[in-house]
């Protein structure tokens, strides 16, 4: 009895709280960092607050559970990335392509989505609320100029 409940708290610490060392493979970080090409990487869970990651191309990339708090990716390429429960909170996004992206259960607390493209990413309302929305393209199509 007393290994099933430790063996359920240990669980339910590593579903909790996720080693970035376990997540997201090292090469791809890497390479992202020196060539800001990703296509196609395994960046889940990776840990990159406060990055430099203007100008890249992270085409349908896995970034689920990523945290990017604070960086800076303007005039970049995230289309049909996956950021499903990322901490996109003060992330810079102006000028960037996010078509098709899964922003499910994202957090984005002051991100600014300025000139930004969200054509058909999955994204709610209430997420957006708290985003910085100057002509950007909603997912629908529309532009917004909320915040201008």
């Amino acid at each position: 009895m007393k290994y099933r409940i430790f063996l359920a708290i240990a669980l339910l610490i590593l579903l909790l709280f996720p080693s970035p060392a376990w997540a997201a493979n090292p090469s791809q970080i890497v390479k992202l960092q020196n060539t800001k090409t990703c296509q196609v990487c395994d960046l889940t869970g990776a840990y990159l607050p406060v990055s430099n990651l203007d100008y890249t191309f992270i085409l349908a990339s896995d970034l689920s559970r990523a945290n990017l708090v604070g960086s800076s990716i303007k005039f970049s390429n995230l289309s049909r990335a996956n950021l499903n429960g990322s901490n996109l909170s003060h992330v810079n996004f102006t000028h960037t392509k996010l078509l098709l992206t899964d922003f499910t259960n994202a957090i984005f607390d002051q991100t600014d989505l300025t000139e930004a493209d969200l054509t058909s990413a999955t994204i709610s309302e209430s997420q957006l609320a708290k985003a910085k929305l100057c002509k950007t393209i909603l997912p629908n199509g529309i532009e917004s100029n909320r915040d201008c």
